[in-house]
Order: structure tokens, then sequence, then C-alpha cells
């Protein structure tokens, strides 16, 4: 039996992120979720069960 990899992500539950991606556009979130190999971003101004979930490469801190 083999052993199945997984990515390590290098963000934490809680840090301000910026996630780009051309299908969900561009949003500024705080990270709530983490199932590799995506992040789900809680963003402003939605309703309190919504997270947009991004691929971790498709995210970066903001400047």
């Amino acid at each position: 039996m083999s052993l199945v990899r997984t990515p390590r992500i290098p963000f934490r539950l809680g840090e301000v992120l910026i996630g780009d991606d051309p299908f969900n556009g561009r949003h500024l979130g705080t990270v709530d979720v983490i199932e590799a190999p995506f992040v789900g971003l809680r963003t402003a101004g939605n309703s309190p069960g919504h997270v947009v979930f991004y691929d971790y490469r498709q995210l970066r801190y903001p400047e």
C-alpha cells in the first residue's frame, strides 16, 4: 500500500489573503477552510455560510 502525498499548504486559518482565479474572480478574505489542495476564503459582504474556494497556488498575501 502506498502513501498518498498531499501538498503542504503554507497558509493558516484566519490569515488575510487575496485569491485570483479567472473563474471565481479576485477576492480578499480570511482563510476559513483548508482541504488540500483547496483553501476556502470567507469574504466580507456575503452571507456567513458563503466561502469561495481557491487552489492554494492562486492565493497571495495582500501588499
